[in-house]
């Protein structure tokens, strides 16, 4: 791969990745794209993050599980800023990526 640090590339998902190790890679690069982060923002600011109650004399607290935005599904394409440390992700992965400048 080619890909020069700073530059905006598309990244489309050709197969799921079957180690655990290559998914979370994936799914944190893929994160970084701005409609992801804007969805995750909206998603924080509208979920009720930790509830607590009085139970037996003691306080508990339940927090929200959130789902991810990003699918790992075949044909999805998200757009992400070059840095090294996404250049560096992407070359692990690049068994089940597609990369194009954006």
């Amino acid at each position: 791969m080619d890909i020069r640090p700073g530059s905006t590339v598309a990244i489309e998902i050709a197969a799921t990745p079957r180690s655990q190790a290559a998914r979370r890679t994936l799914l944190r690069v893929c994160a970084k794209d701005p409609a992801v982060a804007r969805q995750r923002r909206r998603q924080k600011d509208t979920r009720p993050s930790l509830q607590s109650w009085r139970r037996g004399g003691r306080q508990w607290h339940h927090q929200m599980r959130t789902k991810s935005p990003v699918k790992l599904e075949r044909g999805r394409t998200y757009r992400v800023r070059a840095t090294l440390d996404v250049i560096r992700d992407l070359a692990s992965v690049r068994r089940w990526i597609k990369v194009k400048p954006a």
